[in-house]
């Protein structure tokens, strides 16, 4: 169901399942079991009806093998708000401390990750770029921090930790991580990210324009977590 749904949605809508449980031998209906699946748009007003069929679908599947079935809600956030002024605040930093510099063995060892994959051999990317336009429907992956962004400001950076081209959820990026490649963009973000804290805390002229932006994005917004209160269901494991 899931997979015909794909056809019926926007092209901004993601979704993503995992068959964690269906059954433990072969030619045995199991008594049991259980996927895991992961909605995603850019929007919780894009997300809700989407999230609302894949239910309906479970109900019907259960209706079809006529057995019980359950969903439980075990995570669910917010699109980041973004904050410009609080942006071009960090961007400043960013020129500040410029362009991140790689050695020889760096450089060989993004060839090597660039080769592994197929991928032209450009080395690693750690230009500082001009401050972009802000989108309206801006793409990219989820964080907890779109919550954070719905109740205060929250200014944010990308940093390159992975050899140019280099696919994303892969061996390369994990491989990458573990040495300096991604140790130098972390901390070049940890050095932006302070500068720009010193600046939102010695300047209240800009505090006050950041709070002045946040208001204005929010408008009558009302922030409703997409979770329950609490933590997780306990039983989802069952």
């Amino acid at each position: 169901g899931i997979n015909s749904y794909r056809e019926h949605v926007k092209p901004s809508v993601r979704i993503h399942y995992h068959i964690q449980d269906a059954g433990q031998v072969v030619n045995v209906v199991p008594d049991y079991s259980r996927i895991w699946v992961r909605v995603r748009d850019i929007t919780r007003e894009g997300l809700e009806p989407v999230y609302d069929q894949v239910q309906k679908m479970a109900g019907g599947a259960a209706i079809m093998a006529n057995v019980d079935h359950k969903v439980s809600l075990i995570s669910g956030i917010h699109d980041l708000l973004p904050n410009r002024i609080g942006g071009a605040a960090m961007q400043k930093n960013l020129e500040i401390l410029g362009d991140i510099v790689y050695n020889e063995e760096e450089l060989s060892f993004a060839y090597d990750m660039q080769k592994a994959n197929g991928k032209p051999l450009e080395g690693i990317d750690g230009k500082i770029r001009p401050l972009r336009e802000t989108l309206e429907s801006p793409g990219g992956g989820s964080t907890d921090v779109g919550d954070v962004s719905y109740n205060i400001p929250v200014v944010s950076l990308a940093a390159t930790v992975a050899p140019k081209g280099v696919p994303w959820h892969s061996w390369s990026v994990v491989a990458s991580s573990g040495m300096s490649i991604a140790h130098k963009g972390m901390i070049h973000a940890a050095k932006a990210l302070g500068m720009t804290m010193i600046d939102i805390f010695k300047d209240e002229k800009l505090r006050e324009e950041i709070k002045k932006e946040f208001d204005n994005r929010i408008g009558d917004y009302i922030y409703d977590p997409f979770l329950n209160p609490g933590p997780p269901p306990l039983d989802y494991e069952d």
